[in-house]
């Protein structure tokens, strides 16, 4: 199902799902029919196979349930109007920040992320503004890992995240300057809750040639605001008069 959502396309033959998952045929078929069976992946007439719609009702139902995603709603659609750029709700798993919710800027060129889009921590505004908040050997356990470069302005060394890390943990908000798409500009902060421990956080994000990087600076202020409220909203204790 993971190789099936992360294709671009969505589609896959048999045989390119045996060749990625490094299984024969014969037991590619076997899992794809009972996934189909179960309406979790669809065939098309071209005989490849994709996610289904009962992947959509799976999340719709767990997005419903989502306590983070029901406070943010409101102050997304606020931080938009307020920006006039594309607003994000992520979340982390791994090494990674997932979408689960996002409102798009009224403007005619907008970022083209959806729902469900997973991007490393190490380059993203919200990846990073998450990984300021992890304890130091989590951080390192990530780091061991490695930092591939997205564009020839990711953050690659440990010395370099790190000295990040510290600026945003200073300032309450990170800046994702073309780290993780060239053209890209964002600002994002952390969300934190009830027992101070983070659990997402917000963006704004829109192309370079409309937000310069002063710009984006004055965004992290505003989408700090916004991720203390939220934060607020889920039981922590907001400092008063600097970042969370």
């Amino acid at each position: 199902m993971e190789l099936l959502g992360s294709r671009s396309d969505g589609m896959l033959s048999l045989a390119e799902v045996a060749s990625h998952l490094k299984v024969s045929k014969s037991t590619a078929h076997r899992y794809l029919t009972t996934l189909e069976e179960l309406e979790v992946v669809r065939r098309d007439e071209k005989d490849c196979f994709g996610l289904g719609s009962k992947m959509i009702e799976l999340a719709g139902a767990l997005l419903s349930r989502h306590d983070l995603r029901n406070e943010s709603e409101p102050l997304l659609e606020k931080l938009c109007a307020e920006t006039q750029e594309t607003a994000h709700l992520a979340i982390p798993t791994g090494n990674n920040v997932v979408y689960i919710a996002k409102v798009d800027s009224p403007l005619s060129i907008r970022m083209a992320s959806h729902i469900g889009v997973r991007n490393p921590m190490h380059c993203t505004a919200l990846g990073k503004a998450i990984l300021a908040y992890y304890p130091q050997d989590k951080v390192e356990a990530i780091i061991r890992e490695g930092l591939p470069a997205r564009t020839d302005y990711t953050l690659t060394s440990a010395e370099e995240l790190q000295t990040e890390l510290e600026r945003i943990r200073s300032e309450g908000f990170a800046i994702d300057d073309q780290e993780n798409e060239l053209g890209v500009r964002c600002a994002g902060a952390a969300i934190f809750d009830y027992t101070s421990k983070v659990i997402g956080a917000f963006s704004v994000s829109g192309p370079a040639s409309r937000i310069s990087y002063e710009r984006c600076l004055e965004l992290g202020c505003v989408v700090s605001k916004a991720a203390q409220e939220v934060s607020r909203r889920m039981g922590f204790q907001v400092k008063k008069g600097g970042g969370s």
